[in-house]
């Protein structure tokens, strides 16, 4: 079975996170379009801004078609059920660790196989896994809707399943405070402002303004809004990102898995424009596509070498 996966540790002492980078992962050959497009988010000329419109029909031209191939090349192979518990892995273990929590390959493993615990000091970690891909397959049954509609009660349904048998958290309140001691360090909305502006981002996303949107950038747009209001204490970010692949797999693309690797990156991007997070999505989501590819398209030998060595 070829094997993608990513895993990384954490210095708990510095809270940062060193990833381990399999030989097969390259820096994205968009990395320079994307650095180009986002210095002209704010173009002072006509011509600026039909040139980054451009580049982005490209980018998103470029994505569609080698989301295509790699459909194509797990139709071909039989592999797309092989693939979709390797993705779900993935998600689990690069979702988590942006939250500042790493789980092995071998815990989420067993924990969605439900294996019986021969350590039940493990059993939290393992209901804490099961909760999230619980929610991630609420949020795929979401996108099967003829219209998506994101509402309050969509959120609250996602962090009740991310707290279920959490006897510390209640399914659905919104934080009362902002934490002194918090992964993310943007700018969050006020206790008494999150019912608010909650209402008003939710509203943003099925207004004019974002009518013509590409699924991306609405993507990049529901992960960002939904992360400056940061509803919950905890899970914010998880139902945040769920949100955005809903809107991505809705359209057919494979989620976005943002990297380990590029955590403090990503923090940053939360600071503001929505630009930055949407160009940090795109390559993830292009380095992705490229590393199945390469992967599944390498012989079998090389896949079976490249997987013993990691």
């Amino acid at each position: 079975m070829y094997h993608f996966f990513y895993m990384g540790t954490v210095d708990t002492h510095n809270s940062t996170l060193t990833p381990f980078v399999p030989p097969w992962t390259s820096v994205s050959p968009f990395r320079s379009c994307f650095a180009v497009c986002f210095l002209v988010q704010c173009p002072i000329d006509v011509v600026e801004r039909q040139e980054c419109r451009t580049r982005m029909r490209h980018i998103y031209s470029e994505l569609d078609k080698k989301t295509a191939q790699l459909k194509e090349l797990l139709r071909k192979q039989h592999k797309s059920d092989d693939f979709q518990k390797m993705l779900d892995i993935s998600w689990v273990h690069h979702d988590s660790a942006l939250e500042g929590v790493v789980y092995s390959q071998a815990e989420i493993a067993a924990a969605l196989e439900n294996r019986i615990l021969a350590d039940v000091s493990h059993l939290s970690t393992y209901q804490e896994i099961r909760n999230h891909m619980q929610a991630i397959q609420d949020g795929r049954e979401m996108a099967k809707a003829k219209k998506i509609k994101i509402t309050i009660e969509t959120l609250k349904v996602l962090h009740k399943r991310l707290v279920y048998l959490n006897d510390d958290a209640v399914e659905g309140r919104y934080r009362k405070d902002i934490p002194i001691h918090r992964t993310y360090f943007h700018d969050i909305a006020l206790p008494n402002k999150i019912s608010y502006q909650l209402a008003k981002s939710l509203e943003l996303l099925v207004s004019s303004e974002v009518k013509d949107f590409h699924p991306i950038k609405l993507a990049a747009w529901a992960h960002f809004h939904l992360m400056q209001v940061f509803p919950f204490s905890e899970h914010s970010g998880k139902i945040a990102r769920i949100i955005m692949n809903l809107y991505l797999i809705r359209e057919g693309y494979y989620p976005c898995i943002i990297h380990s690797s590029d955590r403090q990156r990503y923090y940053e991007t939360l600071k503001g424009p929505p630009q930055a997070l949407k160009m940090l999505i795109l390559e993830s989501m292009d380095n992705a596509l490229n590393n199945a590819i390469k992967f599944i398209t390498q012989p079998a030998d090389d896949r079976r070498s490249t997987a013993r060595s990691n």
